[in-house]
C-alpha cells in the first residue's frame, strides 16, 4: 500500500501578502489535476476561515474529510484534508508564542498550536500532526528573542506526541507542517533524537526523484529566486524549515520518494508562485504482511543516546537564560513607570495660565505618561509572571526526563 503526502505554508496572511486569491485558486487547480493524487494534505497558514471554507468547498469531491484546527484570535492556520476517514481530532496549543506587543510579528495573535487528526488508512490508525512553530525574525542566536519560546514549543510538541501515540492504538506517527527549525537548530535535534522520527527527506530511498524546476537541495524558505521572500543579511541560498518526518511502530513504512515542490505556478505569464515556502511531498509505501502484533514502544521515556541528552541538557540552559531575561525585563518595566510617574507629575503647573497648544501638550503627556504606565504594570504583574511559569513549566518537565531531583518555579 502506498501513501502520498503533502505539506505547505500557503502564506495566507490577508492584507500583507500579495496574490491570496489567485495562489489559492492555483493550489487547488493543482490538488484536482488528473497528475496529482496525494491522499493526505496538511497547510500552514490559512489564517482566514473563510479561506478554509472555500478550499474545503473546492476540494470535497477529492478530500471528503477535512479538519481546520480553531485557535487564537485569527486561527491557527493549520488545517488537514484527507481522503481516508478522519475518526478523531485533538489539539494543543503552545503555552508559550511570542509577546502581545510584538504586534508587527503577530504570533501571539494566532493561538500557534499542534493539532493531531487520527485517520484510518485502510485498517490501520495514521496519526497525522500539523504545526507550525514560532517564526525566526532574527536569524542570529545572540538577537533572537524567540529561541526560547521556540525550544519550548519544540518540547510541548514532544510531549503531545508522546502522549497521543501510544504503540498500541498507533500504527504510524506522521508530523508535518513549517516547524522554523533547520535541521541543525537544537529544537529540531530534541524532536528528531527524542521521538526517534525519521526525516522523510534523509531516508527517502530514491534520492535521485526530484522536482527539477526547484533541485534536490531540499530546501524550503528563503529561496533567492521567490518574489514573496523578503531577503535578509543571513539568507543565503534558503533553508530547509518544511518536513514530513514518520515514524512505524512495525517499522512497515518506507519512504519512497520526499522532495520539495510547487514552486512557481506552470503557465502562469506573470510569474506567479504558490507561497513563499516551497511545498514538501512524500511518497511511502507500506508493508501490509507485517504482522501488525509488534510493537516498538518508547523505552519508558528514557533518552536513547548521550548525545540527545546533550541537546536537552543545552536546551535547559537557553530556556533558564529566557527566564533570566524576563527577570530583567521586570526591572526594565519598574524602572519605567517610575520614571514616566515623575514625568507624568512633572512640568504641568497650571493648565489654565498657559496657552491653547501648551495645554494640549501637556494634556497628550499625561495621557502618553498614563498608557505607559498601564502597559509598564500589566507586563510587570501580569505578561512576564505568565511568561515566566510557562518557561519554568517546560523547564521542569525537561527536567523531568534528564531525572534532575529539583525544580525552580
Amino acid at each position: 500500500m502506498q501513501l502520498r503526502i503533502l505539506t505547505l505554508n500557503i502564506w495566507g496572511v490577508h492584507y500583507i501578502a500579495k496574490f491570496i486569491n489567485r495562489r489559492i485558486a492555483a493550489l487547488i487547480e493543482h490538488l484536482k489535476h488528473s497528475d496529482t493524487n496525494y491522499d493526505i494534505v496538511a497547510l500552514q497558514e490559512v489564517w482566514s476561515k473563510r479561506d478554509y471554507i472555500y478550499l474545503r468547498d473546492q476540494l470535497k469531491t477529492i478530500y471528503s474529510h477535512s479538519y481546520y484546527f480553531l485557535s487564537g484570535l485569527v486561527g491557527s492556520g493549520c488545517c488537514i484534508f484527507s481522503k481516508y476517514p478522519i475518526i478523531g481530532t485533538y489539539e494543543h496549543r503552545y503555552s508559550l508564542n511570542g509577546f502581545p506587543h510584538k504586534i508587527q510579528h503577530g504570533d501571539w495573535f494566532c493561538g500557534k498550536l499542534i493539532g493531531l487528526c487520527k485517520i484510518l488508512v485502510n485498517g490501520y490508525i495514521v496519526n497525522v500532526y500539523n504545526t507550525h512553530l514560532h517564526a525566526n525574525y532574527h536569524h542570529v542566536i545572540p538577537e533572537d528573542i524567540y529561541l526560547g519560546h521556540r525550544i519550548c514549543q519544540a518540547y510541548e510538541l514532544i510531549q503531545f506526541i508522546e502522549s497521543t501515540s501510544a504503540a498500541d492504538t498507533t500504527d504510524f506517527t506522521i508530523l508535518l507542517g513549517d516547524l522554523n527549525l533547520t535541521s541543525g537548530d537544537l529544537g529540531f535535534k530534541l524532536i528528531e533524537g527524542i521521538l526517534q522520527l525519521n526525516d522523510a527527506f534523509y531516508k527517502r530511498i530514491n534520492k535521485n526523484v526530484f522536482d527539477p524546476t526547484v533541485g534536490n537541495s531540499g530546501r524550503t524558505c528563503d529561496l533567492l529566486d521567490n518574489p514573496y521572500v523578503k531577503p535578509h543579511p543571513y539568507q543565503g541560498e534558503g533553508e530547509r524549515i518544511d518536513y514530513i518526518l514518520y515514524r512505524a511502530r512495525n517499522d512497515n513504512m518506507k519512504c519512497i520518494e520526499a522532495y520539495p515542490t510547487l514552486h512557481k505556478v506552470p503557465n502562469s505569464s506573470n510569474g506567479l508562485h504558490y507561497s513563499d515556502h516551497l511545498a514538501v511531498y512524500g511518497l511511502f509505501e507500506i508493508d501490509e504482511t507485517i504482522s501488525r502484533k509488534q510493537t516498538k514502544p518508547l523505552d519508558n521515556m528514557e533518552i536513547a543516546d548521550e548525545k540527545t541528552r546533550n541537546n536537552l541538557r543545552m536546551a535547559c540552559i537557553i530556556v533558564e537564560e529566557s527566564i533570566q531575561r524576563l527577570q530583567r525585563d521586570r526591572i526594565f518595566f519598574g524602572l519605567g513607570v517610575f520614571i514616566l510617574v515623575f514625568i507624568l507629575f512633572s512640568f504641568n503647573g497650571n493648565l489654565f495660565s498657559h496657552g491653547y497648544l501648551l495645554t494640549i501638550a501637556t494634556v497628550l503627556k499625561d495621557i502618553l505618561c498614563l498608557i505607559g504606565i498601564s502597559i509598564s504594570v500589566w507586563f510587570i504583574v501580569l505578561g512576564k509572571p505568565v511568561e515566566r511559569n510557562s518557561l519554568s513549566s517546560i523547564r521542569n518537565a525537561m527536567n523531568i526526563r534528564l531525572r534532575v531531583p529539583h525544580f525552580i518555579h
